[in-house]
Parts: structure tokens; sequence; C-alpha cells
């Protein structure tokens, strides 16, 4: 049975996850058949990956591609990657949610996780959860992002279709794993996305974008 549930909690949607084994064609495939225009990003430090950012406003699609896997398979990260190439040669990877510094602490002392750095071109975000995301990608993982750095999602882009604010998950984990998941993280106003829940296994199943000529799947 599919249970639904919002995420209203301190902290917002920030982006998902796409991993594939050809980044240029998987972001001229996407603009092909959605409308939707990917940015080039660039490589990460030290981490065997590099992307692609497709900027939503309301949060971002990040694709993802491994340009060196002895890099990738010594991080969280490139090993997020990594698993998700190893299901298929594109993927839902993992997805991300943003908290404050003091709540990603609080919760990765709660998880007895580490706080971890992910960057490019030096500047990035401060992370933990990602090991979790990796066995089981339909719980986020948490992060935080440098301060007066402007977020992905708002970058300018010209995309061909009209974004209406609206995004949807369905996840294979249970309401109840996601819920213990996030809990703890605290209660302050956040921007909320609906996400429905099959709990029948681990995962991303589906994502939902709102536009102007109907919902992106």
């Amino acid at each position: 049975q599919v249970q639904q549930l919002s995420v209203r909690r301190a902290m917002q949607f920030d982006h998902i996850v796409i991993a594939t084994s050809d980044l240029v064609n998987a972001a001229h495939r996407l603009s092909e058949n959605t409308g939707l225009t990917a940015l080039e990003g660039g490589v990460h430090d030290s981490l065997g990956t590099y992307n692609y950012i497709v900027p939503l406003g309301r949060g971002y699609l990040e694709l993802v591609g491994v340009h060196d896997d002895v890099l990738a398979n010594r991080n969280p990260f490139g090993q997020l990657v990594l698993s998700a190439l190893a299901r298929n040669s594109e993927s839902f990877a993992g997805w991300a949610v943003e908290v404050t510094f003091d709540q990603l602490t609080a919760t990765a002392h709660r998880l007895a996780t580490k706080i971890r750095r992910l960057t490019r071109r030096g500047v990035g975000i401060d992370y933990a959860g990602m090991e979790t995301s990796t066995t089981s990608p339909g719980l986020p993982f948490l992060l935080t992002r440098y301060p007066g750095v402007p977020h992905p999602g708002h970058l300018d882009v010209d995309h061909d279709v009209s974004l209406l604010g609206d995004i949807s998950l369905q996840i294979a984990e249970s309401a109840a794993q996601l819920d213990h998941w996030i809990d703890g993280i605290g209660c302050d106003s956040a921007l909320d996305i609906e996400v429905r829940s099959h709990g029948s296994g681990q995962g991303i199943n589906r994502v939902c974008i709102g536009t102007s000529t109907g919902p992106i799947v």
C-alpha cells in the first residue's frame, strides 16, 4: 500500500542526484525529451565525478558522471554514484535536503555518522548520511551550503517549458523509515514536498516535476 506524507520539517528539498554513464548525452536527451536545460557544472574536487545542473527554482536536478573510478570509490559521493550505475547506466542515485549546520551536526551525532565536505573549485557543501543513502537511496542525505554562495537551483537558465514549482517523489522505503531517518532535525518553517512511499524496498521509483505543459515524470 502506498503511504503519503509531506516533508514539513527544519529542512528544505535541495536536489536529486541522477547518475549516468554518459553525462553529455544525458544532458542532451533531457533537453530534447522534457524541455529542461542542463548547465555544465564541472569536476568535483578529488572525487572522481563531474556534473551538469538543471535548475528548477525550487531545488535542482544534478546529473553526475564518473571520470575516475578509483577516486570515486574512495569517497561516499563517488560510491553513491557508482552504486547507482551498478544498477543501471542511468539511475536515480539519491536526493538531498538542506538543513542548518547546527542541525547537520546534531543529526550526524544522533546517527553516529561523519560530516564530510564536497566541493567544486573549492566551493561546495558539508553533508552527512550519504553512506546510508548509498544502500537506501530513498532516504535523503543532509547538507548545509557555504554562506553567500548562490544556490544551483536559482542559476539563470532558459528552459523550453515553464516550471510550476511542484516537485514530488515516490520512494520504495516505508514512511516509517523516512520519518525515523529525518526525525529530530527540528520544526522550523520550510518548503515541503510530497513524498509517496511504497514500503517495498530501497530507492527512488519516480520523480514528478510540474510544468505549464504538464508533469515531467
